[in-house]
C-alpha cells in the first residue's frame, strides 16, 4: 500500500512539474508575439483621433480575458486555420517593457490596472491569447478605447522560420 502511495506521489509531482513548465512555455511565446508584432496589433490608432489632438496610448500590463468573446475568439480561430480542439490560454502574461513611441503614439505601461475614460488616451488591452497545441498559428484580441467607444479585433498569426508572421485582423464589435 504504502509503494502504491510512492508512485501515485511521483506521478502527480511529475505532472505538476510538466505542467508548470508547459504554462511558462506558452507565457514566453505569448510575450514574443505581442511584442514582435506591437506595431501591428496597434494599427488604426487614428481611427480614435477625430480631433487631431496629441494622444498616448497606455497598455495594460497583463493579458487578460473578456468571457463573452472567447467563444468566438474560438471557433473563429479554429476556423481559420482548421484547427481543432484548442484553448483559450489561460495563464499569466506579463509585459514588461515596450517601446516608448511607435508612428506618431506616446506608449506606456499601465501598471496599476487605473485605466478611466479620459479622452487623452487610448487604452488598449491584450485578451483571449491562443496558441496552437503546435504552436504553429496563434490569435489574440486586441480592444483599443478611448472614452466611452472600443473596438475589438482579433488578429491572426503564423509561425514561420521562427518568426510570428501576421495573417489578417478581423473586427468583431465596435461601440
Amino acid at each position: 500500500m504504502f509503494r502504491n502511495f510512492n508512485y501515485l506521489t511521483f506521478f502527480l509531482l511529475c505532472f505538476s512539474l510538466f505542467s508548470c513548465q508547459n504554462s511558462e512555455k506558452t507565457d514566453e511565446i505569448g510575450k514574443e508575439l505581442i511584442l514582435e508584432n506591437l506595431p501591428v496589433l496597434l494599427d488604426n490608432l487614428d481611427y480614435f483621433n477625430t480631433n487631431d489632438t496629441p494622444l498616448s496610448v497606455g497598455i495594460y500590463q497583463y493579458v487578460g480575458e473578456i468571457k463573452s468573446d472567447q467563444k468566438i475568439v474560438l471557433k473563429n480561430f479554429q476556423n481559420r486555420f482548421n484547427l481543432n480542439n484548442e484553448k483559450i490560454f489561460n495563464g499569466q502574461i506579463k509585459i514588461r517593457k515596450i517601446p516608448v513611441k511607435i508612428g506618431n503614439y506616446s506608449l506606456f505601461l499601465d501598471k496599476d490596472n487605473a485605466f478611466q475614460k479620459r479622452t487623452d488616451v487610448i487604452n488598449i488591452s491584450f485578451v483571449n491569447p491562443i496558441i496552437s497545441k503546435n504552436n504553429q498559428y496563434a490569435c489574440i484580441e486586441v480592444v483599443k478605447s478611448l472614452g466611452s467607444g472600443a473596438k475589438f479585433e482579433i488578429y491572426y498569426f503564423k509561425q514561420k522560420n521562427g518568426k510570428w508572421i501576421f495573417v489578417e485582423k478581423e473586427v468583431i464589435a465596435l461601440g
